[in-house]
């Protein structure tokens, strides 16, 4: 079938004109006498019938080898592309449903790796933090007479503690789910460079940032939440360099084949490979305990898929490289 799927319009116009024409001829050479070829005819317009069949059960055929690719979610299957004028479009509107599919079920099954991933550190967090205060007010309802005041003073400000700690945890978890969809606005990354020069003025650190600029950057974005997104990469690169002798980060905008991309460069440490998508994950942390909140670089890719764009990271000794491409 796939022989003549590229002129499949002409063997359909000629299986027609068979199947019209050969019985007509048939019944004139019966006429004439001719009964052989009568016969003949007869065979070769039951022949072009079939062919017919087969031809218009082609189309069908196609359909249900994409309509059972998506229900057995097989994701390989692409429909041959034809020139033919009838089957060119359908080819491509069907190549086109099982990318869309393709695309969604791999957007979904990444999806649920992150939240099936955001859901085990929430658990562990929780109960890293409820645990103590379970046992110790079991302790409390057990043996209250074994408690002098100072005992009772001494838990109830651990319970205190750790209960102020689950609500900054859960509070770290709303910043993640309250993002606006963003107020396009074109700006120039030299006004976004200079906010953020003067925001880190102050901070620890701040004295290794440069910010480079190949020619005159505009990208089209959120004039807040950008600015967001490229503070917590500089904080988590400052943090990085600390203790590096000659630490630097180079802040670069550049724009490439006309699309704009910032990149954060730092020469901390390595990030193992391994590792690289895992820091991007909410609450994911190489920091001390309570020096930071591990939402910095989820919340800074969730705004670049706000803004249809994307946040990588690459690392090779000597350099670690945050790259935002915008779209």
């Amino acid at each position: 079938m796939a022989s003549f799927s590229r002129h499949y319009t002409l063997h359909v116009t000629v299986s027609v004109v068979m199947v019209m024409a050969l019985p007509a001829v048939g019944v004139w050479l019966c006429f004439k006498g001719y009964a052989p070829l009568a016969v003949l005819m007869g065979i070769l317009a039951l022949a072009a019938v079939f062919r017919l069949i087969r031809l218009l059960r082609y189309p069908i055929t196609q359909t249900e080898m994409m309509a059972r690719a998506i229900k057995n979610n097989d994701l390989m299957l692409h429909i041959p592309e034809t020139d033919d004028v009838l089957l060119r479009q359908a080819s491509a509107d069907m190549n086109r449903i099982l990318v869309s599919y393709r695309r969604d079920q791999n957007e979904l099954e990444t999806r649920k790796n992150y939240y099936d991933r955001i859901l085990r550190v929430m658990t562990h967090e929780l109960r890293n933090t409820v645990t103590p205060i379970v046992s110790l007010t079991d302790f409390m309802i057990e043996n209250p007479d074994a408690q002098s005041e100072e005992d009772r003073r001494e838990a109830i400000s651990i319970i205190n503690s750790q209960a102020h700690n689950v609500c900054s945890f859960l509070e770290s978890y709303r910043q993640l789910t309250v993002l606006t969809q963003p107020s396009m606005t074109d700006i120039p990354v030299s006004r976004i460079f200079s906010n953020l020069q003067t925001l880190l003025k102050a901070e620890p650190g701040a004295d290794r940032v440069r910010f480079e600029q190949a020619g005159d950057v505009i990208i089209h974005a959120d004039s807040s939440l950008i600015p967001l997104a490229l503070i917590n990469i500089i904080r988590n690169a400052i943090q990085a360099t600390d203790g590096v002798e000659d630490g630097r980060i180079t802040v670069m905008a550049s724009a490439p084949g006309g699309k704009p991309c910032i990149t954060v460069t730092n020469n901390g440490p390595e990030i193992p490979e391994s590792r690289i998508e895992e820091i991007f994950m909410p609450f994911y942390s190489t920091k001390k305990r309570g020096s930071g909140s591990g939402i910095g670089l989820a919340l800074s890719r969730q705004i670049m898929q706000l803004h249809e764009g994307t946040l990588t990271c690459s690392s090779h000794y000597p350099y670690t490289t945050f790259t935002l491409q915008f779209s």
